[in-house]
């Protein structure tokens, strides 16, 4: 009768010990998707403002806006962002603080870009990253030429 109590007591708390740890792993995982939904929402806010920054050309209201949305998106970045993708955030920062307004080598920006775009594909999902970089797939942006 005792042994039966004890073989009772010990698969209830089996269970609530299972069932606890099932809970955890879902918890994490939930967080992990949440953090990476957002992570995405980040990264896509920072390439949309370095395209305004880019369709801007010469009209100063359009830069204007372009350049508060870029410091909006490095802000967020920073909270957020794997060191991979905050070092490739502060090459383009420093590559568009020396040449905004003036003649700029469009393959540089492209490289930076490239470089900011793969380190945020490691970070939100390193498998398919690694798949891209064996292909050697190189990502293209849209810069209209500078006059």
């Amino acid at each position: 009768m005792f042994e039966d109590w004890i073989v009772g007591a010990c698969g209830i708390i089996v269970v609530v010990v299972a069932f606890c740890l099932t809970l955890i792993i879902i918890r994490r995982e939930q967080r992990h998707l949440i953090e990476s939904k957002y992570k995405m929402l980040v990264y896509s806010e920072l390439l949309h403002a370095v395209t305004e920054l880019n369709l801007a050309i010469d009209d100063q209201y359009k830069i204007d806006r372009a350049k508060k949305n870029l410091a909006y998106s490095v802000n967020r970045l920073n909270l957020i962002a794997s060191s991979g993708v905050l070092k490739s955030t502060n090459d383009l920062l420093d590559f568009l603080n020396e040449h905004l307004g003036k003649e700029f080598d469009a393959l540089r920006l492209h490289n930076i870009l490239n470089s900011l775009v793969i380190e945020a594909r490691r970070d939100l999902n390193p498998g398919h990253a690694r798949k891209v970089e064996d292909a050697q797939v190189r990502f293209r942006f849209f810069a209209p030429p500078k006059k």
